[in-house]
């Protein structure tokens, strides 16, 4: 599987690292004005394969699209203006070195439930992130470190490298 998730236990409102007196410990989410600029979107179920069949039609016309997807779960990553449109689909934008929704915005920050999560997996965060975001906020190049996708009711982590988008292999993993 490329794409993990990792749910919260019920009745655990903030991730492990959360729960100190310094930081929030209940997760909330509030609109974000104005909202981040979209670089990825993501489809689960029926809908990753209609993002599939969309995200074939703009690379037929010429987008230049970045994929990592498994049989339940498609992200597509590149500029705004090319990213295929769907219904049902989550839009995304860098929030430091995670994506997550681009109109809302989470407290505690990504940053800490990205770090949070890779930790529940054993992933050291601060050696998994590339240099650009360690002192950028945010990363431009997810190839260099694993994706992670910060959702109100998960977190998605990506394994996988992230690949030029490849028709052929959508078409297989997302057949209807």
């Amino acid at each position: 599987m490329t794409i993990s998730e990792i749910r919260r236990p019920a009745g655990q409102a903030a991730p492990p690292a959360a729960q100190h007196p310094e930081e929030h410990a209940v997760e909330s989410w509030h609109r974000r004005e104005p909202p981040l600029p979209a670089v990825a979107v993501l489809g689960v179920g029926a809908v990753a394969t209609a993002l599939a069949a969309a995200t074939h039609r703009r690379l037929a016309d010429g987008a230049a699209l970045r994929t990592v997807a498994d049989p339940e779960y498609l992200v597509v990553l590149g500029e705004q203006d090319a990213l295929p449109w769907v219904d049902g689909a989550r839009y995304l934008g860098w929030d430091g070195a995670a994506l997550t929704l681009t109109t809302h915005q989470v407290l505690p920050s990504a940053d800490l439930w990205r770090s949070t999560a890779l930790a529940a997996r054993g992933t050291d965060a601060a050696a998994d992130q590339p240099a650009q975001a360690r002192h950028s906020g945010h990363s431009d190049d997810p190839d260099q470190a694993t994706l992670v996708i910060v959702l109100p009711e998960q977190v998605l982590i990506a394994a996988d490298t992230i690949a030029d988008a490849d028709p052929a292999a959508l078409a297989e993993l997302f057949a209807a």
